[in-house]
């Protein structure tokens, strides 16, 4: 039975939810610390009553004789607003790998894990392009390319490498094993260099790297070359696994295609051979997993599954995310940019009516500009399913003549740069957002912005520095169109080395007449309300 005080006594305090919490954090932080001191503290009282190390706490009796514990000085309200002892935690194995492991090294080593026919160039390719268009020097490092290089007659006589036949690859055959093992390590070498060179910060290495003994060979090479040079080198390996058949297959057919190693072999005996090679490494093949101590990242099928452990700092910020869109669905992306700004509003009072005459000009270019897209996107073989578009009051317009869902970013609107020597920082990590969206779109998709903006988005689809982006000349018919903004529709297609192919589609008119010259809207003014700034292009 519940034993009460005397008759008239006050009812003693009752736990209420929140202290049901509290004693469950209590109970979470001695499992760090078993002398840790528990305290349930009530909502409403400074009082709290529980255990104080190894006693069962002091029991105290108030004036009206109710029973309540005595509080000690060790424990704390972690509720509260007060400043909370944390030392105990200092020796926690989760806190000091996490504190080891947040800092940014001075360069960085991704090296990829997997099967052949796993996408693992494709993803060194596509991560080599994000890098080095955020501003990192970056490059990959291939040991395929340099195991082929190992057989230059073969390839000056257009024949097959002999260390491209599946044979090559068998386990069993302990020379062939040594071979592989020493030219993975001379590529690695060769990524070491580039480092050290200064001319590097970030080297990807592709590899099949699919057993433990490989992944240890490759830490303990990081720490002998580093050790002692006051330099930081961070290792993660970024495995991929597919387990689906039917993107397996697309994979495969797209590796006998394109590879050198397949050169003059029909696709089905191209196949065949690639199949008795994945045999021989998925007989050896071990997985990434926690117990290698190892920071890692795991991708399954190209899709949102993705694990990842021991990985903080900047893999965390930048590369995780940019992993978690990439995927082999082929689909085009359409850029479309405005006419750059050409109205002053310097001397507004003494030229009123040449400025309403402008401004109306401008008003009608983008009007036609809408109808002329609208027409396309009807005509199009694949029309955009959806659009990305600038916030400002003009390419609103121009995205509003059109039937489809559109998503609008304060990211794609003009750019300032008004002299600023680091100005393409800020414009590409104003895009790096529009970027990851653009990589993670499945279907066809319409990009509405500026001029700057677009050749920034092209940029970064042709492996080109963001530095160049802002001062650069344009040199290929995109650009120089997008420079311009002409009536055009940048068509651009993700390849098979990871990179874009792009297409200049002219704009019809909105009757379905031939295209306009392509200079017709490059000397177009635009509205000035809508930038509020001068230099915006």
């Amino acid at each position: 039975s519940k034993t009460r005080g005397p008759p008239g006594a006050a009812e003693p305090p009752q736990p209420n939810r929140r202290d049901h919490d509290r004693r469950d954090h209590d109970l979470l932080q001695t499992a760090f610390d078993p002398t840790y001191s528990m305290s349930c503290w009530r909502k409403d009282s400074d009082e709290c009553w529980g255990t104080d190390g190894d006693d069962d706490g002091e029991r105290t009796v108030d004036s009206n004789d109710a029973p309540r514990m005595r509080k000690t000085s060790s424990q704390v309200d972690y509720y509260s607003q007060d400043t909370v002892d944390t030392t105990h935690l200092q020796h926690v194995a989760a806190v000091a790998a996490r504190r080891a492991l947040t800092q940014d090294g001075d360069y960085l080593v991704l090296a990829l894990v997997g099967l052949p026919a796993r996408g693992k160039s494709f993803i060194g390719a596509k991560l080599r392009s994000f890098l080095a268009w955020r501003g990192l020097e970056c490059q990959v490092f291939n040991a395929g390319q340099r195991r082929r290089a190992a057989s230059d007659d073969s390839l000056e006589k257009n024949l097959r490498s002999p260390h491209s036949h599946a044979a090559f690859f068998d386990n069993a055959n302990k020379d062939a094993a040594a071979r592989r093992e020493s030219i993975a390590m001379d590529t690695l070498d060769s990524l070491f260099d580039y480092l050290e060179s200064g001319e590097g910060e970030v080297g990807i290495f592709d590899a099949t790297n699919s057993t433990r003994q490989r992944r240890k060979a490759i830490l303990d090479r990081v720490k002998r070359r580093f050790e002692g040079t006051g330099k930081a080198c961070g290792v993660v390996f970024i495995e991929t696994i597919c387990t689906d058949p039917y993107v397996l297959h697309s994979n495969m057919l797209v590796k006998v295609r394109n590879s050198p190693d397949f050169a003059g072999l029909d696709e089905a005996t191209a196949l065949a051979d690639l199949r008795r090679r994945n045999a021989h490494y998925e007989s050896a093949y071990e997985p990434l997993s926690d117990s290698e101590g190892a920071s890692y990242i795991t991708i399954y099928n190209f899709s949102s599954k993705v694990t990842c452990s021991l990985c903080f700092g900047r893999i965390t910020r930048v590369v995780l995310p940019f992993l978690l869109a990439i995927h082999v669905d082929e689909r085009p992306i359409y850029l479309v940019a405005l006419a750059p700004r050409g109205i002053s509003t310097s001397g507004r009072t003494t030229r009123e009516a040449e400025y309403r005459k402008a401004v109306a000009a401008a008003e009608d270019a983008e009007k036609d500009l809408a109808l002329r897209l609208r027409a396309w996107c009807a005509s199009a073989k694949e029309p955009p399913l959806h659009v990305f578009c600038s916030a400002s009051i003009r390419a609103r317009a121009v995205a509003g003549a059109l039937d489809v869902e559109a998503s609008y970013t304060a990211a794609l609107d003009p750019f300032v740069k008004e002299g600023r020597r680091d100005a393409h920082r800020d414009l590409a990590d104003r895009l790096e957002p529009v970027i990851i969206d653009i990589e993670g779109s499945v279907a066809p998709t319409l990009v509405i912005t500026h001029a700057t903006p677009a050749r920034a988005l092209l940029a970064y689809m042709h492996n080109r520095p963001r530095v160049r982006v802002v001062d650069e000349t344009a040199t290929t018919e995109a650009p120089r169109t997008l420079a311009g903004a002409d009536a055009a529709v940048i068509e651009v297609r993700a390849t098979v080395a990871g990179g874009y192919s792009e297409t200049v589609h002219l704009l019809p008119g909105a009757d379905g007449s031939p295209p306009p010259s392509p200079s017709i809207f490059a000397r177009a003014p635009s509205l000035p309300w809508d930038e509020r700034r001068r230099g915006s292009i």
